[in-house]
C-alpha cells in the first residue's frame, strides 16, 4: 500500500527542500539564516507542519535567495496546504506506470504522481527514454544544469534521483526504480510500467505474428502514442526525434499491412495527424497517398501528393522522390506496373584475408541491426583506437549482414585521420549516382543533395559503411532518414554527439586470436610449431591487429629471422614502435595521424601523462602535471577519451594503451616540460600522501605531519581510498624519484606510507619501499631519514617473519634516535624491541624494554602510551597473569581515545582474550562482536584473522565445536592471504585445538604438523602450545611415550621463556 501525497501537501515540503539543496544549504545553515529552528525546517520539509507563517515565508525566500518565481511557488504551495481540510494521502494498490509517448504522466494505479516542473520531469524523461539503458551521469548534468554547474554537481544530481526515486517507489517492499552504478543511472523498468517498452514490444511481436494479429498489434501499438513530450530540452533531443521516427515507422508499417488487408481505414486517422506534423516526411506520404487511395479517396491521395511536392520545391529545391512518383501514378493510373528498379549497388571492399576473431562483436552488430521488418534507420559506430582492427571488423559484418540489404551497400572512406578529408557534397555526388540520379539533380548545396539522398534511400533497404569518420559533422549529412537502410561508422573517436543505435568500442585481441593473426599473416610452416615464441611475440605487440599483422608479415619476408629473433628486437621499447612498421604500413605514422588531429592542449596532455609513475592516474594527478585546474584536466582527459588516446580503466582512474604509451614517452622525450611536469607531481604526491596519513594514522611517527589534511580529504575514508588508488603509483615515485637530488622525496614518501602498510599488510610493497627509502637515506647520510628508514625496513622484515633481522634493525635505530635527540622515535623503538623480544619468547627482556618505553612516554598519555601498555598486556597474558592482563589491557584502552582506531580494536581483541580465560564468556563475545564488524567493515584482514582466531577459542570453549571449527579454517585461510607466517602458526595452532575438542584426532595431529615448522625456533609460545595439543591427541591414541615426549618438550619452553600454559586444551 503506497501513500502517495497530493500536491496540497507535498508541494511546500518538496519544493522547500529542492531550493534548499539547489542552494547548497543544510537545514541548519537555512535555519540560522531565517531565523527559524533546525527542528521547523524539518518538520517543514517533511510535510509534518500546516506551513509557515508569512514573515517565515519571507524570511525563508530571502535566505535562499530566491527570484520571485520561485517566491511566489512557496507561498502558493502554503496556502494550498492550509486549504485542506481532510487527509491529503490517498492509498494505493495500483502499479506504477510512466507515460512518455506524449505529455509526461505517472501514475499509481488511478492516482496520478505529481513530479513537479523542471529539472525533476528533464530527470525522468531522459532515463524513461532511455527505456531501462544506463544514462551517464555526464549527460545527466549537462542536461539539467545546461550553463553553470554548481560546483558539488555530482551530490546535487544524487539529491535529485533521490527525490524522483522516492516519488516513483511503492512502499518499502517494491524493487528499486531507478538504479545507480559508477556510470550513471538507470530506469528499471518493463512493458507494463513504461509505454515505450509496451510500444516497443508490440512492434516486435507483431513481426512475429499472422497478419490479422500483427495488424491489431500495430494499432495498439500507435494508439500508445498520445502527442508530443512536453517536457523541455527533452522534445528536441536526438533521442527523442530518433523514438519519433521509430513511431513514424511504425505508422507505415500499419499502413502497408492494413491495404495488404483490406481494412485501409485503421490506418488513416494515425497516417493524416502525423502527416500533419511531418510535411516533408516522403515515406510517409507515400502510405498516405496509397492509403488513401486503397480507401477509394483518391481525390485526397492526389491532393496530397500536390501538397508535399510543393513543400520540397519550396522548402528544399528538389523534386519528389521515386517512391512519391510511383505513388502518384498509381493513383492517377490504376493497376500500372511499378517503376522498374535499379540494379543492386555493392560498393563495400572485400574483408582481410586473414581476419580472425571478434565473433562476439560481428553478433553484437548484427543484433543492433538485424530486427526484422524494422523500416526505421540504424546507426552502428565501431570505435577504438588506431590499428585495432576497426574497419576489418566493419568490413567482415557488411558482408556477413549482406542478405539483410536486398537493395545493396554503399561504401566511403571518409578519411577522418587525413589532414585533408572530402566535402560532403563529393560523398553524396558518387552515393546519388550509384543510386541512378542524374548529376543534374545533385547541385552543389550539400544540404540538398542530403536530402536528395534521404528521399532516394527512403523506398530501399540498403547498409552505408562510412569508414575512418573524422566527426559526428561529418556523418551527419551521409545519414538516411525514415526508411530501412541503416549505417555502419568506423572512427578513432567515440562521437557522444552522434545518436547512434549501439556503440561498439573495440579492443585489442584476445589472446589466442592474437596469435591465431600472426599465424594466418606469416604462416604456419613459417612459425615451425613455435607455439609460445608466437605467444610472446602477440602480447609484444600488445595484441594491436595492425602490429600483429606487420609483426607476421615481416617474419613472411624475412626468412632468416626466428620468432624469437623479431619478439627479441620488440623488448626494447625506444625500438618497438620503429620496428613494428612495413612499407605503407606503420604503427607509428598511424598513431602520428591520431595525434596529428588532437588540439595543442590535448596533444600536451597526451605527452605530460606518460610521466605519471604508476600503471593509471587521475583527473588530479593530472592536473598537476599540466598544472591547470582538475576540472581542466578533466576536460582535456574527456577528449583523449573520445580520440581513444587513452583509456578509462576504473570510474575515476585512465591508463595508456601499451603501445600508445611508449608513443607518448617517445614524444615526451623532446618536450622541455617534462621535468618541471615530474618535479611538480612530485611535490603533490609528498602532500598528498602525508594529509592521508594525517586522517588514517595521525599518531604515526615520522619526520613530518603537514599540511593539514582538510587540504586533500574530506574524511579518513576518503584518505584511505585515495591510499589504496595512488600505492602503486607512490611506490614507482620512490623507486624512480626521477633525478638524483630526489632521494629526500623517496625516504619523506615511504615514511608516511608506513602508516598505510600498517593498515593493510601489502608486505610485498612495504619490503620494497622500505629497501629504497633505507638506500635512499643511507646515500645521503641523513641521520633521522635513517632512523625512519629503519624503523621502517625493521617493520616491514617483522611483518614477514625475519623478527631477527627486524630486531637488529630497531636496535640499531633506537641507538641513532637516541643519539640524535628524537625522544618520539626512542620511545616507540623501545616498544617495538620489546615486542620482537615478547615474539622470540624472552618475556623479561620485552618487559625491559616495555618499562623503558613507558618511561620514554611519561608525559604523553595518547596512542603511544597506550600500545606499550597493550604490550605489557600481551607478556602478562603468556605468563599465565590474566587478571593483571586484563587491568594492563584496560588502561591501554583508557590512554587509546586519540589514537588510530585499529590500534583500539587490536587492544578490545586483546581484552577479549584475557576475559574469556577468566571466564567472563559473554563479555568476551561482545567484545569480539563488536571488533570483528568494525574490521570487516573497514576490510583489515589482519584484525579479521586474529578476531576469528581467538572467536574458535571461545566457541569451543563454550563446547560449540562446528562454530569453532568453521570460524578457525576462515582465520587461518586469510593467514595464508596476508602472508603472516606468525599468523599462520598461531591460527593452525588453534584448528588442531579445535579438531581436538570434536573428537578428530587424525586431523589435529596433521595441523600440529603444519604449525610447529612454523612455530619453532621463532614463536615459542606457539610452539609450546601446539606441542600441548600433540600431546593430548596422543594420550587418546593411547600413545604414551609419545605423549610424554611432547609434553616434556612443551614445558621445558615453557620454563625456559616463562610462559604458564594450561594442559588442558579445552581451557586455552
Amino acid at each position: 500500500m503506497l501513500a502517495v501525497p497530493t500536491p496540497r501537501e507535498s508541494d511546500f515540503g518538496g519544493l522547500l527542500r529542492g531550493f534548499r539543496q539547489d542552494a547548497g544549504k543544510t537545514q541548519r545553515e537555512l535555519a540560522d539564516l531565517a531565523g527559524l529552528s533546525t527542528g521547523a525546517i524539518r518538520d517543514l520539509e517533511q510535510g509534518r507542519s500546516r506551513g509557515p507563517k508569512p514573515d517565515s515565508i519571507e524570511a525563508i525566500t530571502t535566505a535562499l535567495a530566491l527570484n520571485s518565481e520561485d517566491s511566489e511557488k512557496l507561498r502558493t504551495a502554503v496556502k494550498a496546504g492550509r486549504a485542506v481540510t481532510t487527509s491529503t494521502t490517498t492509498d494505493v494498490d495500483g502499479p506504477l506506470r510512466i507515460r512518455v509517448l506524449g505529455p509526461l504522466d505517472v501514475r499509481h494505479g488511478e492516482v496520478s504522481v505529481p513530479i513537479g516542473a523542471g529539472p525533476q520531469r528533464i530527470l525522468l524523461a531522459r532515463l524513461a527514454l532511455a527505456a531501462g539503458t544506463t544514462v551517464s551521469q555526464a549527460e545527466l548534468i549537462d542536461l539539467l544544469w545546461p550553463n553553470d554547474v554548481p560546483h558539488n554537481v555530482a551530490n546535487l544530481l544524487q539529491t535529485r534521483v533521490a527525490r524522483l526515486r522516492r516519488l516513483l517507489e511503492t512502499g518499502g517492499a517494491a524493487p528499486e526504480v531507478i538504479v545507480g552504478s559508477p556510470s550513471g543511472y538507470r530506469l528499471a523498468a518493463a512493458a507494463e510500467s513504461l509505454d515505450l517498452l509496451a510500444f516497443r514490444a508490440l512492434t516486435t511481436d507483431a513481426v512475429r505474428d499472422d497478419p490479422e494479429v500483427a495488424l491489431s498489434k500495430l494499432a495498439e501499438a500507435v494508439e500508445l502514442w498520445r502527442g508530443l513530450i512536453d517536457v523541455e530540452v527533452i522534445d528536441s533531443s536526438p533521442l527523442y526525434v530518433a523514438i519519433s521516427n521509430e513511431y513514424a515507422a511504425t505508422v507505415r508499417d500499419l499502413a502497408g499491412l492494413a491495404r495488404d488487408l483490406g481494412e485501409p481505414e485503421r490506418a488513416l486517422s494515425a497516417l493524416r495527424n502525423l502527416a500533419g506534423q511531418r510535411e516533408l516526411d516522403e515515406p510517409l506520404h507515400v502510405e498516405l497517398i496509397r492509403t488513401l487511395a486503397a480507401a477509394d479517396r483518391q481525390a485526397e491521395a492526389l491532393a496530397t501528393y500536390d501538397r508535399i511536392r510543393s513543400a520540397l520545391a519550396g522548402q528544399l529545391g528538389v523534386d519528389p522522390g521515386e517512391g512519391l512518383r510511383a505513388a502518384h501514378l498509381e493513383v492517377l493510373r490504376p493497376g500500372a506496373p511499378e517503376l522498374p528498379g535499379l540494379a543492386v549497388v555493392q560498393q563495400t571492399p572485400s574483408a582481410p584475408p586473414d581476419f580472425v576473431g571478434r565473433a562476439d562483436e560481428l553478433t553484437t552488430i548484427g543484433t543492433a541491426l538485424g530486427r526484422p521488418g524494422a523500416t526505421c534507420s540504424r546507426v552502428v559506430l565501431i570505435n577504438g583506437i588506431a590499428g585495432v582492427g576497426k574497419t576489418a571488423l566493419a568490413l567482415a559484418a557488411a558482408h556477413q549482414l549482406r542478405a539483410q540489404y536486398p537493395d545493396g551497400q554503399l561504401y566511403a572512406d571518409l578519411r577522418g585521420a587525413d589532414a585533408i578529408t572530402p566535402e560532403p557534397i563529393q560523398i553524396l555526388g558518387r552515393f546519388l549516382r550509384a543510386l541512378g540520379v542524374p548529376g543534374r539533380r545533385i547541385g552543389t548545396d550539400a544540404a540538398e543533395a542530403s536530402a536528395l539522398l534521404r528521399s532516394e534511400l527512403a523506398d530501399r533497404r540498403m547498409l552505408i559503411l562510412l569508414d575512418n569518420a573524422q566527426d559526428a559533422a561529418q556523418i551527419r549529412p551521409l545519414l538516411p532518414g525514415a526508411g530501412g537502410s541503416d549505417v555502419l561508422v568506423t572512427c578513432r573517436r567515440r562521437l557522444p554527439d552522434l545518436a547512434t543505435t549501439y556503440v561498439v568500442d573495440l579492443e585489442p585481441l584476445p589472446h589466442d586470436d592474437a596469435v591465431l593473426l600472426i599465424t594466418a599473416t606469416a604462416g604456419t610452416r613459417r612459425l615451425d610449431g613455435d607455439r609460445s615464441g608466437v605467444s610472446a611475440l602477440a602480447e609484444a605487440c600488445a595484441r594491436l591487429p595492425l602490429a600483429l599483422r606487420i609483426a607476421g608479415a615481416r617474419l613472411a619476408t624475412r626468412r632468416q629471422w626466428t620468432v624469437a629473433d623479431l619478439a627479441n628486437r620488440l623488448e626494447d621499447g625506444n625500438r618497438k614502435l620503429t620496428e613494428l612498421s612495413l612499407g605503407e604500413s606503420s604503427v607509428l605514422s598511424s598513431f602520428d595521424l591520431s595525434y596529428a588531429d588532437l588540439s595543442a592542449d590535448a596533444q600536451r596532455a597526451f605527452r605530460l601523462c606518460s610521466l605519471h609513475p604508476g600503471d593509471d592516474f587521475s583527473a588530479e594527478s593530472a592536473g598537476v602535471l599540466l598544472g591547470i585546474p582538475v576540472a581542466a584536466a578533466d576536460r582535456v582527459l574527456e577528449v583523449l577519451l573520445e580520440a581513444n588516446m587513452l583509456l578509462q580503466h576504473t570510474k575515476d582512474r585512465f591508463r595508456f594503451h601499451d603501445l600508445l604509451g611508449l608513443y607518448s614517452r617517445r614524444l615526451l622525450a623532446e618536450d622541455a616540460e617534462g621535468a618541471a611536469a615530474r618535479t611538480r607531481l612530485n611535490a603533490w604526491y609528498v602532500e598528498a600522501v602525508t594529509a592521508a596519513i594525517n586522517l588514517v594514522h595521525p599518531q604515526l611517527v615520522r619526520l613530518e605531519a603537514h599540511p593539514a589534511p582538510e587540504t586533500f580529504f574530506r574524511s579518513k575514508a576518503d584518505a584511505l581510498a585515495w591510499l589504496d588508488a595512488e600505492a602503486p603509483a607512490l611506490l614507482a615515485v620512490v623507486k624512480d624519484p626521477g633525478h638524483s637530488d630526489s632521494r629526500s622525496l623517496s625516504w619523506r614518501i615511504v615514511d608516511q606510507l608506513r602508516g598505510y602498510f600498517l593498515l593493510r599488510r601489502d608486505v610485498d610493497g612495504w619490503l620494497l619501499s622500505a629497501q629504497a627509502g633505507l638506500a635512499a637515506a643511507e646515500a645521503a647520510g641523513d641521520d633521522a631519514a635513517r632512523v625512519a628508514m629503519l624503523i621502517n625496513h625493521s617493520q616491514a622484515v617483522g611483518a614477514l617473519g625475519r623478527d631477527e633481522e627486524g630486531l637488529v634493525q630497531a636496535l640499531t635505530a633506537y641507538s641513532l634516535a637516541v643519539e640524535i635527540g628524537w625522544p618520539a622515535a626512542a620511545a616507540y623503538l623501545a616498544y617495538l624491541i620489546g615486542w620482537f623480544h615478547q615474539l622470540r619468547g624472552k618475556l623479561a627482556d620485552a618487559d625491559l624494554w616495555n618499562d623503558r618505553a613507558l618511561d620514554l612516554t611519561e608525559n604523553d598519555h595518547g596512542h603511544l602510551r597506550a600500545i606499550v601498555l597493550n604490550s605489557l598486556g600481551m607478556t602478562r597474558l603468556y605468563q599465565g597473569e590474566l587478571q593483571k592482563a586484563a587491568d594492563l589491557f584496560g588502561a591501554a584502552l583508557q590512554t587509546s581515545d586519540s589514537g588510530p582506531e585499529w590500534a583500539t580494536l587490536t587492544i578490545r581483541g586483546n581484552l577479549a582474550s584475557a576475559v574469556r580465560q577468566l571466564g567472563e564468556a559473554d563479555r568476551a563475545a561482545a567484545l569480539l562482536n563488536e571488533v570483528l564488524d568494525a574490521y570487516h567493515r573497514r576490510s583489515y584482514l589482519r584484525g579479521e584473522l586474529s578476531t576469528l582466531d581467538e572467536m574458535a577459542k571461545l566457541y569451543a570453549q563454550r563446547g560449540d565445536g562446528p562454530a569453532a571449527l568453521q570460524a578457525a579454517l576462515r582465520a587461518y585461510e586469510l593467514s595464508i592471504a596476508v602472508r603472516d607466517p606468525k599468523a599462520q602458526a598461531q591460527t593452525a595452532s588453534t584448528v588442531a585445538h579445535v579438531h581436538l575438542a570434536l573428537g578428530d584426532v587424525p586431523a589435529a595431529v596433521q595441523w600440529v604438523e603444519t604449525c610447529l615448522p612454523l612455530a619453532r625456533t621463532t614463536y615459542p609460545y606457539l610452539e609450546a602450545e601446539a606441542l600441548i595439543t600433540l600431546s593430548a591427541a596422543r594420550q587418546l591414541t593411547g600413545d604414551q611415550a609419545a605423549a610424554t615426549e611432547a609434553a616434556e618438550q612443551a614445558a621445558a619452553i615453557a620454563a625456559a621463556c616463562g610462559f604458564r600454559l594450561v594442559e588442558d586444551p579445552s581451557a586455552r
